[in-house]
């Protein structure tokens, strides 16, 4: 069975990382693929957002070689949690492959490793397990930086022959363009990501309400902007 893998990657926190995480996977799960969103953010804020129990087992046992039993959101969609343990020693000590490895028995058509903010090796895990990777940016100075470090990141691994993702786009996030910030946003992460996909999540409160009642945005307003614009990015995620 031919497996997507995604990362959703950023360093900065706040710039929209989870909702794209978790606003793919219910686009995913609405056409009826089996998708599981694996959370790499010891704060484990897409098992909360998706409505699962964000202490159960997840990501960190699978990590450490244990076989935690996915949460169930519905009959396509399944997150596994993270959590504190996250950042054990264990955790600590895995190499860039570990992930890839533990991944690589489970039973769906679609990965998505949602990345923590500021935490350079369990990012990295997930950008050498997944094939295509979404760099999230807002108008901040510091997301653009942090979007700049993973792009720098992933063209390291490249440059090196290392098995890494191969393939990389730029999501402008949570994007009103009645602020002046957001209207400069495209044509600066353009400047300095000439050669890459530009891709863009609107600012919409429907997205946020589907988050503050722990409903997937396909089944909350699938027919919303932002629900419009997360369609595009998971198609860029299968077909790019």
């Amino acid at each position: 069975m031919s497996v997507t893998r995604i990362a959703v990657a950023g360093r900065k926190g706040g710039v929209g990382k989870t909702t794209i995480s978790c606003g793919i996977a219910s686009v995913f799960a609405h056409q009826k693929k089996r998708v599981l969103v694996l959370d790499l953010d010891p704060q484990s804020n897409a098992a909360f957002a998706l409505g699962g129990d964000p202490t159960q087992p997840g990501t960190a046992e699978l990590l450490l070689g244990q076989n935690p039993k996915p949460l169930i959101i519905n009959d396509y969609l399944s997150v596994l949690p993270g959590g504190v343990e996250l950042g054990s020693q264990g955790i600590q000590s895995c190499y860039a492959e570990d992930l890839a490895d533990a991944v690589s028995p489970l039973p769906y058509e679609i990965l998505i490793f949602d990345c923590p903010p500021g935490n350079e090796h369990l990012e990295r895990l997930a950008l050498f397990a997944a094939q295509s990777v979404l760099i999230v940016a807002n108008a901040h100075p510091m997301a653009i930086m942090g979007a700049g470090r993973v792009h720098g990141e992933l063209t390291t691994s490249q440059k090196k022959g290392r098995n890494s993702a191969s393939r990389w786009a730029i999501v402008q996030s949570l994007i009103d363009k009645r602020r002046k910030l957001d209207k400069n946003l495209e044509l600066v992460l353009k400047d300095l990501f000439p050669a890459l996909e530009h891709l863009i999540v609107h600012q919409d409160t429907e997205m946020a309400n589907a988050t503050a009642n722990q409903i997937p945005i396909m089944e909350h307003a699938p027919n919303c902007r932002g629900a419009r614009d997360l369609q595009v990015i998971a198609n860029w995620g299968t077909h790019g």
